[in-house]
Parts: structure tokens; C-alpha cells; sequence
């Protein structure tokens, strides 16, 4: 028995789009506006803790503070099967910082775990689990950096 429900060429590449323009404003200091980017029940779920969308645009707000922090998002893999009207999704990712050292190994590595819900003619997230398998130690630095306590970056 398989759960592969494959989508159609036009979600798959809405649905791209929406992970790309979220990793986009994370990497280019536009944390504050990532928010936007949720159904108005969305939650994130992962190092930074638990956050819905008013817990979102505070840690965003935070976060687009932080100019001196230099970071890029890489995803590849993506598989997307439909759940109904909704979409569940795996995206496997690579996350460098330059407050990491060496700064060219990656701070993090793992996968997105994501729900995608279309409102309004335009797909959103529903829920984003954020699990590193390779450099937890980096994310839970960055995490708390974020929220204004100073840790190690390693």
C-alpha cells in the first residue's frame, strides 16, 4: 500500500513557489513578513518553538532586527501528496549562517514537514515543522539568539 497521491503540475509549482518565497524572506531580512504567508489558523513548529501567526510576526519582527546575521536556505526533494483539499508536504533543506563555524558546514540540515491549504485561490501553509537532523546544536543557537539570549553557535 502507498500514500503517494501525487498533485497536479500547477499546485506543484504554486506550492514551490509559496517554500521559495518563504525562504527568500527569511534569507534577504524579511523575517517580519513571513507571517503573511500562513492561513490564519497556521502554525510553526520546530526550534524556534511553537508559534502561531501573532507568535510568528513577533519572532519575524525580532528576527528582521538582526542585520548582522547572514544566512541561506537550500531545499531540494520535494514531495507533495495530495491529502484531500489539503496538500501534506516533505522538503529536505540545508540552512548555512555565517555565525556558524566554519561558516561553509551547514548550521542545519533536515527536512520541512509542511501542510499547505489553498484560501482565496492561493496556497498557504496550514502547519511548518521545522526538524534538523544534522546541526541541532546550531538551530537551538540561533533560536536563542533570536529571542535575545546569547548561546553557542556550534
Amino acid at each position: 500500500m502507498t500514500d503517494y497521491r501525487p498533485v497536479d503540475a500547477v499546485t506543484r509549482v504554486e506550492i514551490e513557489q509559496l517554500i521559495a518565497e518563504m525562504l527568500y524572506r527569511l534569507d534577504h531580512n524579511r523575517a517580519d513578513t513571513t507571517w503573511e504567508l500562513y492561513t490564519e489558523d497556521g502554525v510553526s513548529v520546530g526550534p524556534m518553538g511553537d508559534m502561531d501567526r501573532e507568535a510568528m510576526k513577533a519572532w519575524g519582527a525580532r528576527r528582521a532586527q538582526q542585520t548582522d546575521v547572514v544566512g541561506r536556505h537550500f531545499i531540494g526533494g520535494v514531495r507533495l501528496v495530495r491529502d484531500g483539499d489539503e496538500v501534506e508536504g516533505t522538503v529536505q533543506y540545508l540552512t548555512f549562517r555565517d555565525t556558524n563555524e566554519p561558516q561553509t558546514q551547514p548550521a542545519s540540515v533536515g527536512e520541512f514537514r509542511e501542510r499547505y491549504r489553498k484560501v482565496d485561490g492561493r496556497w498557504l501553509f496550514a502547519r511548518r515543522e521545522i526538524v534538523p537532523v544534522f546541526g541541532g546544536r546550531a538551530a537551538a543557537a540561533h533560536a536563542a539568539r533570536v529571542a535575545g539570549q546569547e548561546g553557542p553557535a556550534r
